[in-house]
This record gives structure tokens, sequence and C-alpha cells, in this order.
């Protein structure tokens, strides 16, 4: 959400559903391609504010990489209706609850398989069909599944991280404090996986060490109105007990299209 995992805004400025591709070498090219990564350990929160926007960058997404998990969680409201989003990415394990005004689903990635659970409202607007009898069960979608992509995207660590950084030229921001957290922020255009035409994001980045991303704020106007979008990340580093749900229905015994 992404989004599912975080939030992602379509052009009709609807929470966007549709996930595209990412793979861990897609996040690590990415970090490649900010610079070269100095160790965490050795930079004092003054040497690492001091950095440039994309060395910090560069360092937070290593170590997060390194770290091998996090939770991200967002609540707002998008035209009128309430959003919220919590996501368990781990490297090859992951959920994700995502509720919009009446509807939620629950993502579960797990050995290369995503189960899905929702209800009604939910099934109707992924799916645009119901099958009645799947509302509630955990649904599983194979790799071979036309669905399995835009399920599986943002929810594990390397496709959730790939989401996080500004685009265009970076700048850092002053030192301030996020959540109790002293942090530097990087600020550029919205990731283009965030779904704003428009508009600044700024990545906060914790000064100490492992010097992980505290908070994303993304701000655009959406129909008319500024609009600001907080993504938090959170335990870092957790170890993250995610299994195959049970019991499970595959998706090729539903009505569901395939």
């Amino acid at each position: 959400m992404t989004p599912p995992h975080s939030m992602r805004i379509s052009a009709s400025r609807r929470p966007r559903r549709a996930r595209l591709g990412a793979s861990l070498v897609a996040a690590l090219s990415l970090v490649l391609s900010l610079g070269p990564v100095t160790r965490a350990s050795a930079a004092t929160p003054t040497a690492f504010s001091s950095e440039s926007a994309h060395q910090i960058m560069a360092t937070s997404l290593a170590n997060a990489l390194t770290l091998a998990s996090c939770t991200s969680s967002t609540a707002t409201k998008i035209s009128g209706q309430a959003y919220s989003s919590v996501t368990n990415s781990a490297l090859t394990t992951g959920q994700q609850t995502l509720v919009i005004g009446d509807a939620w689903t629950v993502v579960r990635v797990v050995n290369q398989v995503v189960y899905i659970k929702e209800n009604l409202t939910a099934m109707q607007e992924q799916f645009g069909v119901s099958d009645p009898p799947a509302v509630n069960r955990w649904i599983a979608i194979p790799r071979t599944n036309s669905n399995f992509v835009r399920f599986n995207t943002y929810i594990l660590l390397p496709s959730m991280l790939s989401e996080v950084t500004p685009a265009g030229a970076l700048k850092t921001t002053a030192i301030t404090t996020v959540d109790h957290v002293r942090v530097v922020g990087v600020t550029g255009k919205p990731n283009i996986h965030l779904g704003l035409a428009s508009g600044t994001e700024t990545v906060y980045v914790s000064l100490a060490a492992p010097h992980v991303p505290v908070e994303m704020v993304a701000s655009d106007i959406v129909q008319g109105q500024r609009e600001t979008f907080v993504i938090t990340y959170s335990k870092w580093g957790t170890n993250y007990h995610i299994t195959k749900p049970g019991p499970i229905l595959p998706i090729s015994s539903t009505k569901l299209p395939n």
C-alpha cells in the first residue's frame, strides 16, 4: 500500500493499489547510485549532518538494508476518506494492513507467495468483482498469477526502500527533532513511486548511528488544497515472525480474475 505499503496517490487522487515491480537488486542499485557509503559508526552526529544530501541518503539506505527489517506507517485523510497503512517489512517476508474508508486489506508475503485477506468492499475495489465465499479468508496468489506483482510491491524491505529517496536535486535541512530523535532532513521532489505529480518530499534521517530514516513528509496540491502526507519508520532490526497463514484458498478456486 505501497502504497498497500505507504501512500501512493493516482491521477484521480485516490490511493493507488497498482504496484510496480521492485527487487533487492534495484534497492542496492539505488544505494550505489547515490555515491560511496561511509561507515556509520565513524561519523559523529555533527560530522554526519555536514555530509552531502546524497551521501546521507546513501548511508541511510545501506544501513537500513543491513538492519534487514522495519515498520512503516501512515495515517491521514484523502478526499475525505480515512487512510491508514502499517507494514512490517523484512528482506524476504512482510505484512501490511491497509484501511481506506470502509475497505480493509491484509497482505502477507512468505516464500514468494502473496496471501491476502480483505472485506467485501476492498475486494470489489481491488478486483472489480466480488466473491462472497472468499471474503475474510486468506487467498493465496502465486508468482504465476497476474495479480502477484501489484500486491507484492512495497511490502518487502528492498521494495519499500525504493520509494523513500526524494527525487531531483537534493539538499539538507537544519538539524531538528522528530519523535524525540535528533535528525537531519534530505529534501527534494517526491519520489516517483509516491504517485504525487509535484510538490516536495523530505526524509528525516537520525543523526545517531545507524543513521536510518525516521520520517518522510511529502506535500502536494490535491484538488486545489495543499495536503501533507507523513510516513514514519520504526522498529529497525526487529525479528518479525511472519509465517504462512492458514487455512488458505487458492485464487484459482475463487471467482476473482486470474
